[in-house]
């Protein structure tokens, strides 16, 4: 899914488009300058063209996802590839890794040494950083979801959780509305976003 696509299923429930400033500029050289990389096309574009100026959130089940701003992207990321104290390295860091999100610490990154594997979510406190799981194919796969997901815990129900004897559930207004979207959206990586709802 091309961010063009993404951001045209976006405009039909966010009328005004994502609720953050947009960065400009040639983010995309000077970022690919300091990984030592060239970067595939879509995240040049997302960088160069989408990406927000200052860090956002997005509402989750639990953590919000906070999607990286450009001031705070880059190879060096305090905690997960570099040691703010030391001003080292972290060697269990895989360098190639662009890290444009966490949710709770777990980082959302994209493998610029396999772009083609998509956005990762790898779990913080595992140990090591080859625990994750695929959650989109493209970056504006990514953002869709995420935005998706946002607006049916936002837009529908005061209380958009249920937590009772019938299970955890998205509230049912919230749920017609995103669980539909989702399965043509995320396809393979549905459950990625909805496993926490018993309801899905």
């Amino acid at each position: 899914m091309t961010l063009e696509t993404a951001f045209a299923e976006i405009q039909q429930f966010w009328p005004t488009g994502l609720p953050f400033a947009f960065g400009r500029g040639q983010a995309a050289a000077r970022l690919s300058a300091e990984f030592g990389r060239p970067f595939p096309p879509d995240l040049v574009a997302y960088l160069d063209r989408v990406a927000p100026a200052e860090d956002m959130e997005f509402a989750t089940v639990g953590n919000p996802l906070q999607l990286y701003g450009l001031a705070r992207l880059g190879p060096q990321q305090p905690g997960y590839s570099f040691n703010p104290v030391t001003q080292t390295p972290l060697p269990d860091w895989n360098p190639a890794f662009f890290l444009l999100a966490d949710e709770g610490a777990d980082p959302l990154v994209l493998d610029l040494g396999q772009p083609a594997a998509g956005i990762r979510k790898l779990l913080h406190g595992a140990g090591n950083w080859d625990e994750g799981d695929p959650v989109a194919d493209t970056l504006g796969q990514f953002l869709l979801c995420s935005a998706a997901r946002h607006h049916a815990l936002q837009a529908f129900e005061d209380e958009p959780i249920v937590d009772d004897a019938q299970g955890f559930r998205l509230a049912p207004q919230a749920a017609a509305w995103l669980f539909p979207r989702l399965k043509t959206w995320a396809r393979a990586h549905y459950a990625a976003w909805c496993a926490a709802f018993d309801n899905a």
